[in-house]
């Protein structure tokens, strides 16, 4: 037995509480760097993702729709706004296509449509199928009758094919049809009876990484910022053939080329013509982004890495500010529902432009389909605009 009193237990500290609250911080802020750095690279990969469909080369058909029946001079397709809307179109298939005509028929699930004629193939039952605005495939000459030459001419990437038609003269004013993204030669059919009809030369060409033509050293689309110089080039040959001007013609993207060969050099262009034109690349980028439910932030840094992927800068792609200075007579048409180009920036661009230099025709329709769905209109548009300016 001992008379010693037991020793008292230490005083609390509160080092081990602060060790644990510690603890629990690193615990949660490497929990946030984690869910940071997984979010950020979620946001690199879709930026870089979407970065990469923008600058794709990609001329694959794609088949939206199919052939639900066919027979007795009509086509049944599944109703949809591309298959119902009113106007002049082709329906194509795997080793077919056939003029439409008015729609005759269907119901709540579907429209039935005439068939004008048959071009190629045979209408099958169950095929996939899509309603093409082109309209014609193969080459002016089998598509519309019209007398042409395949031509090359020469460009920084090497010989370019391109279709003349010759007009009455080459000693005028001769027109530079430039399709869209992914697009080729085809997408100008629509407007080649027009201008053969005013007797001016028509030069329809393709540009680096179209089919048939030089490729790009990276294969890729540049927006615009490269392939413009196509149609520098496709002028210069136009001048060294007998033209005395040229009236730039320009679909979607070929719109932006149009724009950017004006702008460097205006001296030899006496009109302009924009289809469904791409007027701001920015804001096309957005509205593509917004379609596919992108958060704005994250469609920012897309359009950053797309700008250092292929070294453009999309301000110089917003042809609002040139608007004030124009001084070449522009037609420009754009469709009121358009899904792929923003349509705010060429309303705006008109708007800016001198009065009376911009004759701007508001259609329906979707991208580059001002003249399907009313093509008389459309041509008499172009007809007029083309007789004042050549």
């Amino acid at each position: 037995m001992t008379t010693d009193a037991p020793e008292s237990p230490p005083p609390q500290t509160s080092a081990r509480p602060r060790r644990s609250r510690g603890r629990r911080v690193r615990l949660v802020v490497s929990a946030v760097l984690a869910v940071v750095v997984l979010l950020c690279a979620a946001v690199g990969g879709i930026s870089w993702y979407f970065a990469g469909v923008a600058t794709q080369v990609d001329h694959s058909v794609e088949y939206r729709t199919e052939i639900v029946d066919a027979g007795n001079g009509t086509v049944t397709l599944p109703r949809e706004p591309f298959t119902e809307r009113p106007g002049t179109w082709a329906l194509i298939w795997k080793g077919g296509r056939a003029l439409l005509g008015p729609v005759v028929g269907g119901g709540k699930k579907r429209v039935v449509r005439r068939v004008a004629s048959v071009l190629e193939g045979t209408l099958i039952k169950g095929a996939p199928a899509d309603i093409d605005h082109w309209l014609y495939d193969s080459d002016p000459k089998t598509a519309l009758g019209l007398d042409f030459q395949n031509v090359t001419y020469p460009s920084k990437v090497g010989p370019m094919p391109a279709w003349l038609l010759p007009g009455a003269s080459p000693k005028s004013t001769w027109v530079i049809g430039v399709h869209g993204r992914n697009a080729d030669k085809a997408e100008t059919f629509r407007a080649m009876r027009a201008v053969h009809a005013t007797g001016l030369p028509m030069l329809s060409i393709a540009y680096r990484n179209d089919v048939g033509a030089p490729r790009s050293a990276d294969h890729r689309n540049h927006l615009g910022d490269t392939e413009w110089n196509e149609v520098a080039s496709a002028v210069a040959y136009a001048r060294a053939n007998g033209a005395t001007g040229v009236v730039l013609y320009g679909w979607s993207m070929g719109g932006a080329m149009v724009m950017t060969t004006l702008r460097k050099d205006p001296s030899f262009v006496r009109g302009v013509v924009l289809d469904s034109p791409v007027m701001d690349w920015s804001a096309t980028l957005d509205k593509q982004g917004d379609d596919r439910h992108l958060p704005r932030f994250v469609t920012d840094v897309a359009k950053r890495m797309l700008s250092k992927r292929i070294g453009i800068d999309l301000r110089d792609f917003d042809q609002r500010p040139y608007a004030p200075r124009l001084r070449t007579p522009t037609l420009l048409f754009t469709t009121a529902e358009d899904a792929t180009v923003a349509n705010r920036p060429a309303f705006a661009f008109a708007k800016a432009a001198p009065p009376g230099m911009v004759t701007h025709i508001a259609a329906q329709g979707d991208h580059t389909e001002a003249w399907n769905v009313d093509p008389a209109a459309y041509e008499r548009a172009l007809t007029a605009f083309l007789t004042r300016t050549r």
